[in-house]
């Protein structure tokens, strides 16, 4: 069956994601740790996703170069997360042991939203990431997505088949996309009068990033149902798909950094402006299955007969080439540093779009840095809203002149055992 490429391509970016990494917020120990209320901490290459201003600012090495455990041998930057499970939910429902009741699954079916369960496994790993002095460089394999299954599965699986209800599978999607991404970014001190008389000093950045498109799927349209009677079964399903493989593409970040004064500072940037990615290089194509049949108990022995001969349209055709688009979003950072060793931050992230497990929803984060030693930081941090909800981080490391080694642990949904999801990031710094 045609479909067969579409379902290859699904399952080859869950692959990429599950190896290689989440676009946009570039995440890392510290930005993890602090919840991403990070925007006027970021420093070095870190700056590229955040804000390319503060390249132009106090802080940035003359040269730095980050890495997993050795250069160019990168370890995976994780984010999980899902809208419903989470281990106290699974050990008060599922693990006990016990009897359940049909009072109980209807329990438990309402931790799920009327709209399925939603899955975000976002996963990150950056190949090079180099800065010299105002300039700063990355390579990086990336993937973005978004995976929902509908409600009635689950009611099918606390419950069974009830006869004469239909199992609706329509709130089934698919879209993810993989890309390598090569940025490269500046930053440097400028002068606007309008601003001069309230910071002390102000920076512009701007990073140009090419995309290199990996692979594309989605669902276009997807309707199905399965019904069960005493004596048959109906199929009936709808689905049209588009899949892609090798794209190119690009995006643009920009921002204004500033130190207002000694103790606070303040950054605002627009980043994946214009981003997009245009499929079709190697291949790009629509799928097109439906079908629709009942299936008496008599036929249940020849049941791969009857669907083959159910199938009503099973076909791909070539599309040339498509757009998917690379979502763009808002950062507004904050940051005041209360001691010489203790530092408030706050991040606003603002999409503009809803796809590619992206949200209208703004997400606010807050967070503090306390440095026991000069070379041993603690850091914490709180965050609301976006598609995370709630997320709250921790982290610490050994901060040294040349060397920075860095931990960050995070939980997405709620905290300890309420927790949807969980994020976790280890780094190295060499800089001088």
């Amino acid at each position: 069956m045609n479909k067969l490429k579409f379902t290859i391509t699904v399952f080859a970016i869950v692959i990429v994601l599950s190896v290689s990494g989440f676009a946009q917020l570039y995440i890392n120990p510290s930005s993890i740790a602090l919840a991403d209320a990070y925007s006027t901490k970021a420093r070095g290459a870190h700056v590229i996703g955040w804000n390319p201003a503060n390249l132009g600012l106090a802080g940035n090495p003359g040269f730095s170069m980050n890495f997993g455990l050795i250069p160019l041998t990168p370890i995976p930057s994780i984010q999980i997360s899902n809208s419903s499970l989470s281990p106290f939910m699974l050990n008060d429902h599922f693990f006990t042991g016990g009897y359940l009741t049909d009072k109980d699954k209807e329990e438990l079916l309402d931790y799920f939203p009327d709209d399925g369960l939603h899955i975000n496994p976002l996963i990150q790993m950056r190949i090079l990431e180099m800065s010299f002095g105002r300039w700063a460089f990355s390579i990086g394999a990336e993937a973005t997505g978004a995976l929902a299954l509908p409600k009635s599965l689950f009611h099918l699986v606390f419950f069974g088949n009830e006869f004469n209800k239909p199992i609706d599978l329509s709130d089934t999607n698919v879209e993810m996309q993989s890309v390598v991404t090569v940025a490269l970014a500046h930053g440097r001190e400028v002068t606007i009068p309008v601003l001069s008389d309230y910071v002390e000093k102000l920076s512009a950045g701007a990073a140009i990033k090419a995309l290199i498109g990996v692979g594309y799927a989605g669902f276009d349209r997807m309707q199905g149902s399965i019904t069960t009677y005493q004596d048959r079964i109906r199929f009936d399903g709808d689905m049209e798909a588009t899949y892609g493989a090798g794209g190119l593409g690009m995006a643009l970040d920009i921002g204004l950094a500033a130190n207002i004064n000694k103790k606070m500072a303040a950054n605002v940037s627009i980043n994946n402006l214009f981003g997009y990615v245009k499929w079709g290089k190697i291949e790009a194509e629509k799928v097109e299955y439906s079908l629709f049949t009942e299936v008496f108990s008599e036929d249940f022995s020849d049941i791969d007969s009857v669907m083959d001969a159910a199938v009503q349209t099973d076909t791909s055709y070539s599309v040339g080439e498509f757009t998917s688009n690379y979502p763009t979003y808002l950062l507004m950072g904050f940051q005041y540093d209360v001691l010489e060793n203790f530092s408030l931050y706050s991040t606003l992230k603002q999409y503009f779009s809803e796809d590619l497990a992206a949200t209208r929803i703004p997400k606010i984060s807050v967070g503090a840095e306390y440095e026991i030693l000069p070379f041993l930081p603690v850091r914490f941090g709180f965050a609301f809203g976006g598609i995370e909800s709630f997320q709250w981080g921790c982290g610490t490391g050994l901060n040294f002149r040349s060397y920075v080694l860095d931990i960050g642990f995070s939980q997405i949904g709620g905290m300890f055992n309420h927790a949807t999801g969980f994020a976790f990031s280890f780094g190295q710094s060499i800089r001088f």
